[in-house]
């Protein structure tokens, strides 16, 4: 006869480390997914530093004998600094030498990283710094630190940080991989195979939400002339600071970049030689013409510093939205590329709204320019 089956339940102990840990594996199932390093980055800080009693942390990433902080965060202050970390450098290039795990109860006790003298909130008393490996390969580190106690990570506050650590350095290889495909390489904005990814999610979206999509085409004016008469390295710097500007300024005045995680936001890209596109999710004709019109009179209006010298640059821009001006994301790119044409042959540094052929209306959007007294 054989006897009923029981069932074997966790016992309290294990039951509660599973409920601790739970935190932990939901964010490790996420960063698994997740392919926007900034993105990445900050959830794996944000949960490091939460659930291992840490005032700040930071991800580092090595390049031969040197590292690149990714980013560095703070309990309450958000994204800090890395030189605001004092000790950051000395324990990274310990871990860096050794491959191991550095751990530090007391900053004050140990004769290596021991500063001269304690500034408060600039060196950490405790401090742990988890190697980051994808197979044998040392690819970075995980640095966490408590300003105000010594002592402040137990066992549990390390298997915390060895968890996260390990799922941590796959997930970032991964969106370096990803970050690599989709950027361009001399100016660090999204290629044009990226951008036509988005553009294609981004019209799909609009069309189930009802939104329109505006897109701007830009090409920077002269440019040519610019490469011929200066080189190619400042023409790469032209272009570089052409990115810069474009992405700093729509993303901070119009709609806080997708790019970064938020909904309906805009994504710079560099389209091929001197031109670049941008996308402007549920932005209207008359926002998307505004966006342009600033673009244009920002980049009339100041020289930019490229290799050793300050040049005036100008840019024309072209400008199409879906659905009024295309039904697709091939003819919206058309459209706007029709009004690019059209800004250039009208005097270039302006910028000009598609019309179908035909329209009344197919000048440039005037210029506001200040009256002389």
């Amino acid at each position: 006869m054989t006897s009923p089956s029981v069932s074997k339940q966790p016992s309290p102990a294990h039951r509660s480390a599973q409920t601790n840990l739970r935190p932990i594996l939901d964010v490790v199932k996420r960063i698994n997914s997740e392919r926007n390093l900034r993105r990445l980055v900050t959830m794996i800080l944000d949960t490091a530093i939460e659930f291992s009693n840490a005032t700040r942390g930071t991800i580092a990433i090595f390049k031969g004998d040197s590292f690149n902080a990714e980013l560095s965060r703070h309990v309450k202050r958000g994204e800090i600094k890395h030189s605001e970390i004092a000790s950051l450098s000395a324990v990274l290039g310990r871990l860096h030498k050794s491959g191991k795990s550095v751990i530090v109860d007391d900053l004050r006790e140990d004769p290596g990283l021991r500063p001269p003298a304690m500034e408060p909130e600039r060196y950490g008393l405790s401090i742990i710094c988890m190697p980051l490996r994808v197979k044998s390969r040392l690819m970075g580190a995980l640095y966490l630190d408590n300003c105000d106690d010594a002592g402040a990570f137990g066992p549990r506050q390390l298997e915390f940080a060895e968890i996260l650590a390990e799922h941590a350095a796959i997930a970032i290889e991964n969106a370096l991989l990803y970050r690599k495909s989709t950027q361009d390489r001399v100016t660090n904005v999204y290629n044009h195979s990226a951008f036509e990814q988005f553009l294609d999610d981004e019209m799909d979206l609009a069309r189930r939400g009802g939104y329109p999509v505006g897109l701007l085409m830009i090409d920077v004016d002269d440019f040519k002339q610019i490469n011929d008469v200066h080189g190619h390295e400042v023409g790469n710097d032209v272009l570089r600071n052409v990115a810069y500007t474009l992405s700093t300024t729509v993303r901070g005045a119009d709609i806080i970049g997708r790019a970064q995680g938020k909904p309906n936001a805009p994504v710079v890209a560099r389209y091929g030689g001197d031109e670049f596109e941008i996308i402007l999710p549920n932005a209207t004709g008359e926002g998307a013409l505004a966006t342009a019109k600033r673009l244009a009179t920002l980049f009339k209006g100041q020289k930019f510093m490229c290799g050793p010298l300050r040049l005036k640059l100008s840019v024309s821009i072209g400008v199409a939205v879906f659905p009024n001006d295309a039904p697709d994301a091939h003819e919206l790119i058309l459209r706007a590329d029709e009004a690019l044409y059209n800004a250039k042959r009208s005097g270039k540094g302006r910028a000009v709204g598609w019309k179908p052929p035909g329209s009344a209306k197919t000048g440039p959007i005037p210029m506001v320019t200040p009256k002389k007294s």
